[in-house]
């Protein structure tokens, strides 16, 4: 597509804004070469691409690609076998640190959500192969462009060291020059400074040949000699040869940490690809989440179709949103209506999202919006005036216009502004008929903006050819901006001028010098536009009562939700309770039958009756947590959606229970096994447990059963704190479930052992809200008030 085309629809703006969102300079640089594809397959993969970053970003952040650098120059080096600088080997390993972060980003992703959503861009990031060798080397033997890490390498230390060592050395010899009352009146200043490399100390010139040395550098006045004392002159050798040592050693770290670099050329430059690549498309994703972009249905059909489409340019407090479409019944628009009424903006949309799908950007526009693959987009919009080449206005026009009908084809989008305008009427009407049927005969997709009554007509009568306006609202005499496909436009100027005030003489006498003909079909337009204003009123009307409707079925739903998790919340707490109550009741049970047991090894002689009883009821409770198969299980039916691997079922005929090892196929078969053996069974034939249904069921019959007449008062005098604990369980029972709320417990002062082991016990009882020590009057701390749950809550 020609850039002069895309600058006149203002392509080139979005590209401006589209590199802010880029992070590194190579990113930006890409975008700004950003142009609209014309294949088919790229615009569908990077749309797609584009769709995978925007949910990436909402669910990870967007990836930094901050202080990414251009590395070609690098490999080429690295091709040769050169040397790299400092600055150029920190490129690559702030380049692999980038990358390294953005590949395990993408790690994390992987395992946290798997979902269709974000797979395409997760491909892209898995290309990245990390460098941490590299990276990790390159960081721990350089600092910074200047600066090399002492333990670069063992040799290195070692040269540093003497070096230090004998600096050092050479500072304290020349102490003991400006220390010493001899060589102080020789000295301009009491201090030791540097010339070429060389310590050096500032002696008066008049005692040059007193003090022995190398003169190496002299005041601006001539008055002070910086020398070199002969006594260090053999030092400061060993410092230049050292710091000769270094340099080698620095040289021969960078060429091994090239080396590695080599090696690892062609990932290093793919890696950097990689980035400039994600951070150009988590740009577009950026940006389209900006301002709510979504991603364009993509068809061949030479069909747009634009739903709630805004201009991208126009502040969102501002733009007006417009439905468009061309191409299924009409290829061709004629958007006709009165200046500044959005005709030009509409166009602009129109041709301004077509190019940003097929750059793979997303648009301004709902769920639904179709773009068609053209292969060129043509636009004459804007006045083109050109004083160098001396044309007019509509000569300027005209040839762009020209140029456009020598190039364009059927899979062509052409946008025409004011088609015919800056001419005498007559003629210019007649010219942009003509266009406009030239278009037509050869299927060119084509939207054209014009004043003409004679273009209006023409489309009303034209098949494949369609009117439409920007909405005019007269009494407010502003546009209101709105696109109405299939109603023409009314320039409204003799009703616009008797609202502003103009003389109705001269109202009347530019209505008559309007032929009837003009007159009738303007009649027509208005009468449309009033039927047309009448129905949307009825249409807005209608869509309120429909989301009243809606906001009542929501509120509906919500609560009849909140009534259902409001029982499922009783049930569950009952089913807990009733839990705890019945595993209370068999440790209490377990406990009274060790008791037994050592009863009869103390010979203490057991009722054998009682015990035998009690232990066929504490059997027959545990085969129920375990074993009992409940009616209402037995009659259930199960479904596919019902059962899957994992659960444990009950074979309806062997009494047996089974683990499922695979979920249902189509015929509801599944794989089950039971002990040792696998089998394939229908889950007609099974059931899934459920235990605490019956453990519930039996829990509340037992209870009933034990449950005698309540009592309110309990005296425990005299027991042991088993004994007292055995008859606490079935007092308070037998009080909750009668209903009361508050009952007392006589155990009397004494040492308060049998006190504590009450109040301990009644700490955990399921049914106890809270107990309190007597008052006076109630027998004090002899007696504990205890007050019960509400057992209906």
């Amino acid at each position: 597509m020609e850039e002069k085309y895309l600058k006149k629809i203002e392509f080139d703006k979005i590209i401006a804004l589209l590199s802010d969102y880029a992070d590194s300079a190579p990113g930006k640089s890409s975008v700004e070469q950003i142009s609209p594809s014309t294949d088919y397959d790229t615009i569908i993969s990077d749309l797609s691409l584009l769709k995978s970053a925007i949910y990436f970003i909402k669910v990870k952040g967007k990836p930094g690609f901050e202080g990414l650098n251009d590395v070609s120059g690098i490999f080429k080096r690295l091709s040769l076998q050169g040397v790299l600088s400092t600055k150029e080997l920190l490129i690559v390993r702030d380049n692999s640190y980038i990358a390294r972060k953005v590949f395990e980003t993408n790690q994390t992703i992987s395992r946290d959500n798997d979902g269709e959503e974000d797979r395409n861009i997760k491909k892209v990031i898995a290309e990245i192969i990390p460098l941490y060798d590299i990276e990790s080397e390159i960081r721990r033997c350089i600092l910074s462009e200047e600066d090399i890490a002492d333990d670069a390498s063992k040799e290195l230390l070692r040269i540093r060291s003497s070096i230090l060592k004998n600096q050092e050395a050479i500072k304290d010899k020349l102490l003991s020059f400006t220390g010493s009352d001899k060589y102080r009146k020789y000295m301009q200043d009491n201090i030791i400074t540097m010339r070429q490399d060389r310590y050096v100390i500032p002696i008066k010139s008049e005692y040059r040949n007193v003090v022995k040395g190398v003169i190496h550098d002299t005041s601006q006045t001539g008055s002070t000699l910086f020398i070199e004392p002969m006594e260090i002159v053999n030092m400061n050798n060993k410092i230049r040869e050292l710091i000769n040592d270094e340099k080698k050693e620095i040289e021969r770290i960078l060429r091994k940490l090239s080396l590695q670099c080599a090696d690892y050329k062609e990932e290093i430059l793919s890696n950097f690809n990689t980035c400039c690549y994600l951070d150009v498309m988590f740009a577009k994703a950026a940006y389209a989440i900006s301002y709510s972009g979504t991603i364009p249905g993509i068809n061949k059909n030479r069909e747009i179709r634009l739903l709630n489409a805004k201009h991208p340019l126009i502040p969102e407090d501002i733009v007006v949103p417009i439905d468009f479409k061309i191409g299924k019944d009409f290829r061709i628009l004629v958007i006709t209506g009165p200046n500044t009424g959005g005709k030009t903006v509409t166009l602009k949309t129109v041709g301004l999202l077509t190019a940003m799908a097929h750059a793979g950007l997303a648009i301004p526009a709902d769920e639904g919006s179709e773009i068609c693959v053209f292969n060129s987009i043509y636009a004459d919009i804007g006045d083109e005036q050109s004083i160098e080449q001396n044309l007019s206005t509509f000569s300027s026009h005209m040839t762009n216009i020209i140029n456009i009908l020598k190039n364009a084809d059927d899979l062509s989008l052409v946008l025409l502004d004011e088609l015919g305008a800056g001419t005498d009427p007559v003629e210019g009407s007649a010219l942009a008929s003509a266009i406009i049927e030239t278009l037509r005969n050869r299927n060119i997709t084509t939207v054209a903006t014009t004043h003409y009554t004679e273009l209006k007509t023409y489309a009303s009568v034209t098949e494949n050819v369609e009117n439409a306006s920007c909405e005019f609202d007269v009494k407010t005499l502003k546009p209101t901006f709105r696109l109405l496909i299939g109603i023409p436009g009314k320039s409204n100027a003799i009703y616009i001028s008797r609202r502003l005030g103009l003389d109705e003489e001269i109202i009347k006498m530019a209505k008559s010098s309007i032929d009837n003909k003009s007159s009738d079909y303007e009649n027509v337009i208005l009468s449309l536009e009033k039927s047309r204003q009448r129905m949307e009123k009825d249409r807005i009307k209608a869509t309120e009562y429909k989301k009243e409707i809606e906001d009542i079925k929501k509120q509906l739903e919500k609560e009849r939700d909140g009534i259902g998790k409001e029982r499922e919340k009783i049930l569950e707490k009952a089913n807990k309770d009733a839990k705890k109550l019945v595993e209370k009741a068999l440790d209490k049970a377990q406990h009274l039958i060790n008791e037994i047991d050592q009863f009869k090894k103390s010979n203490i002689t057991v009722n054998a009756k009682t015990e035998a009883d009690f232990r066929t009821t504490v059997r027959k409770t545990q085969e129920i947590l375990q074993n009992k198969e409940t009616d209402e299980e037995r009659k259930t039916d199960i479904t596919a959606d019902d059962i899957s691997s994992g659960d444990t079922v009950m074979l309806r005929n062997l009494k047996q229970k089974a683990d499922v090892l695979t979920n249902p196929d189509k015929d509801g078969n599944i794989i089950v096994q039971a002990g040792i053996i696998k089998m394939t069974v229908n889950i007609k034939d099974v059931y899934k447990i459920d235990e605490q249904k019956e453990i519930n069921k039996n829990l509340k019959m037992n209870v009933i059963k034990a449950s005698g007449p309540a009592k309110m008062e309990l005296d425990i005098r005299g027991n042991t704190i088993f004994e007292a604990e055995s008859k606490l369980d079935k007092f308070i029972e037998q009080g909750y479930f009668a209903g009361l709320h508050e009952l007392s417990v006589i155990h009397g002062k004494g040492t308060g052992a049998l006190r504590k082991g009450v109040h301990d016990y009644l700490k955990s009882n399921p049914y106890i809200s809270s107990f309190r020590p007597g008052v006076y009057g109630e027998g004090e701390s002899g007696i504990t008030v205890i007050f019960l749950k509400d057992k209906n809550k």
